[in-house]
């Protein structure tokens, strides 16, 4: 039967090197390949014996290699009449052996180098976009190895050509990166067509990091193509789509090449070149807007929507977050990409609050996961460069205006991303170091990084939207500590002189300016959580922690404003003193009792130790109330 169709397959390549009609060739092209085809579908065949099957359609693919030989001149003629049509079924063999993904291989290499490269462009390109699928993955290799040759052979609209590529192309890389079965799938071997070759066992992980690897080649490629455009503004457009382009692969694939270990990946050296080549600089892309101009440089306005350019940018940022974290420990790549700690130490000192909150926004985006866990390799270095970005700038003093209104106002809503990561990490981490170290990291950001009068509407707004009653917690306890921490000195301690190098503990000592921690804007966030903005009283008992640090905070001003003889956050006022009492904690002690009734009635071990929590927040509802009663009859 082989020998069947390999002969109707050289009468098909006959008929369609001598057909000149478009019908005619149109057929004899249909023909050529559905015998091509043919074997695949011989579903009976591989029934009774896979290893006939087998044979039979390296056969067939090793006569349609012969036929197309384009040293010959009917390969030459064959190869130019089918070749719109032939890759999409040639990569169909890819998966069967090592024979079929050799021959399948060298068929793809003769259309790229002997067709027209513009056509050969329009069919790989259908193809792929045909075969960026899960379970044909596989089938995609041949054509990103196709493109670059292609590509090296176009001499006109390059960048035109690279544009409409690279949309196809992050689509597969995207697909290449994606999860689909945890951590264990890498080690499942991949399905085969015939299931019998013991030479041809693909893993999915050798498939995804085979198109990673001939991705970055092709972009190896495109550089060497943009050294032959000649004009200059054409060539700098060319450039900065490939910049962007390597940014996003780097930060789509970047759970993948952030592994444990030293070893820099061959992957992150290759792109680390290509960014200083297109114009892009690592302490820039840290520090500054060069994303933003990159993706409004890079972006097509009609087809490409808000969701797509917030794609962009996080691809990006983390691609270049990845790039730092290897330039900042490996010595080899800081040389590919021109940067050295004391640069970046330099440029961070030179650009000020602003682009240190900007480099912790990069650096922060590896915090995120393609689910609501962090993935630990990443994870484990955005937190190693977040801690490594607060270290080289713990030594810096900033411009005393960074701390007016209309300065810092915008620092807050791009810190705040950055902020909700670390918390992140805080809650969803895999070990309880990694836990600690985000909450570190976190605290730093607030004290070390954030305006002093913006600190406390930070806490707030994540405060609001945290879903973590622990994480509440924590935020209240070091609201806590900037209370004590900013709280004004007595008469006889603003006599004594303060030798602080820091010109803002200056004024906080002189009363020359009033922090928002000692104001009664920390009532508000006492109130938000003691009775929440639906005016019902808290989740009990799920947000016992969250309620058990908020009351803790009151009563600590209280006890602090009552001892001083002060009203700094006017919590000692008639209003805010029965205000307290009506809407927080009358209302909290009657839920308290319904909640601990409630709970007598379970006698598991969980809801006895619930009980306790219960009874021991009670007793500081109790004592809040008793202060409470106690100033309020003192006024």
């Amino acid at each position: 039967m082989a020998a069947s169709i390999v002969d109707r397959l050289r009468d098909a390549a006959l008929r369609c090197c001598q057909d000149e009609e478009i019908e005619d060739l149109k057929a004899s092209t249909q023909d050529f390949l559905d015998m091509l085809e043919s074997p695949l579908n011989n579903l009976e065949l591989r029934k009774e014996s896979s290893a006939n099957w087998l044979a039979q359609c390296e056969q067939v693919l090793q006569e349609a290699v012969d036929l197309l030989d384009p040293s010959l001149p009917s390969g030459l003629v064959l190869c130019e009449k089918i070749g719109l049509e032939l890759p999409k079924v040639a990569v169909k063999f890819v998966s069967l052996s090592q024979a079929c993904q050799d021959h399948c291989l060298s068929i793809i290499e003769d259309l790229a180098e002997n067709c027209s490269p513009r056509e050969m462009f329009a069919a790989f390109m259908e193809a792929l976009n045909m075969y960026t699928t899960s379970e044909t993955l596989i089938c995609c290799i041949p054509l990103v190895q196709g493109l670059s040759i292609v590509f090296s052979r176009l001499k006109r609209r390059q960048g035109q050509f690279f544009q409409e590529a690279s949309i196809g192309l992050l689509a597969l890389v995207r697909l290449a990166a994606q999860d689909e079965g945890g951590e264990e799938e890498e080690e499942t071997p991949m399905e085969t067509v015939q299931g019998m070759d013991g030479h041809n066992v693909f893993t999915l992980g050798q498939v995804r990091a085979a198109i990673v690897n001939d991705i970055v080649q092709l972009a190896q490629t495109v550089r060497e193509t943009c050294d032959t455009v000649g004009v200059v503004e054409q060539r700098e457009y060319f450039q900065q789509r490939l910049g962007m382009f390597a940014l996003q692969i780097l930060g789509i694939t970047g759970e993948k090449v952030a592994c444990p270990g030293t070893e820099v990946p061959v992957s992150v050296m290759e792109l680390a070149e290509l960014l200083p080549f297109c114009g892009l600089s690592l302490l820039r892309l840290l520090t500054g807007d060069q994303i933003e101009d990159l993706i409004e440089t890079t972006s097509d306005e009609i087809s490409e929507q808000v969701n797509g350019k917030n794609t962009k940018k996080l691809e990006a940022s983390k691609g270049a977050a990845l790039a730092v974290y290897w330039t900042l420990f490996n010595n080899q790549v800081a040389e590919a990409a021109e940067v050295t700690l004391k640069s970046i130490k330099e440029v961070l000192q030179f650009s000020g609050r602003r682009g240190i909150v900007a480099a912790l926004s990069v650096a922060a985006s590896l915090l995120t996961g393609q689910s609501s866990r962090p993935l630990s390799s990443v994870a484990a270095k955005g937190l190693a460069l977040v801690d490594t970005i607060l270290e080289l700038v713990s030594s810096l003093t900033y411009s005393f205006d960074d701390e007016e209104a209309e300065r810092w106002l915008a620092l807050v809503l791009r810190i705040i991303p950055t902020l909700q990561r670390l918390q992140n990490v805080v809650v969803y981490a895999l070990n309880v170091e990694m836990r600690r170290q985000g909450y570190a990291a976190f605290k730093k950001v607030i004290q070390d990084v954030v305006p002093e009068a913006a600190r406390l509407q930070c806490l707030q707004m994540l405060i609001n939207d945290c879903v973590s009653p622990s994480l509440v917690s924590l935020h209240l306890i070091l609201i806590k500590d900037e209370i004590a921490r900013a709280w004004p000195p007595s008469p006889q301690q603003q006599k004594e002189p303060i030798r602080d190098a820091n010109p803002l503990r200056e004024r906080l000592h002189t009363g020359a300016f009033a922090s928002p921690f000692i104001s009664n804007d920390v009532l508000d966030v006492i109130g938000s959580v003691l009775r929440p903005k639906n005016g019902t009283p808290p989740d009990l008992p799920d947000q016992i922690d969250s309620v058990q640090s908020a009351l803790n905070l009151y009563r600590f001003i209280l006890i602090r404003e009552s001892s001083g003889k002060t009203n700094h956050t006017g919590i000692l006022s008639k209003e805010a003193l029965t205000m307290a009492r009506k809407q927080w904690l009358l209302p909290l002690r009657e839920h308290l009792g319904g909640v601990s009734v409630g709970l007598m009635g379970e006698a598991d071990e969980m809801s006895s130790a619930m009980a306790l929590a219960i009874d021991n927040l009670q007793s500081v509802v109790y004592r809040c109330l008793e202060l409470n009663e106690e100033v309020f009859a003192q006024l």
